[in-house]
């Protein structure tokens, strides 16, 4: 399949994508305190605005110690 099917719509059921392109989830350490800021909010603009059809967002914690083991990780 040529590389330019990724960049075409697609939809599955009630699914509907602009194009191919999936961003899987990657914690990025963006959040200081586990508070997303506009630092986050900047970064997943940018993947939206390149054409990313679909950004699953990165993972979150619950506010425990025990919950995470990475800095700057969004919480509940």
């Amino acid at each position: 399949m040529p590389v330019q099917a990724l960049f075409k719509p697609f939809q599955l059921g009630a699914l509907e994508l602009p194009t191919r392109v999936v961003m899987a989830p990657m914690t990025r350490s963006f959040s200081p305190g586990g508070v997303p800021n506009s630092k986050v909010i900047e970064y997943y603009r940018r993947r939206a605005a390149a054409g990313v059809g679909l950004i699953i967002t990165e993972g979150t914690t619950v506010g425990h110690q025990a919950a995470n083991g990475y800095p700057n990780v969004p919480q509940f």
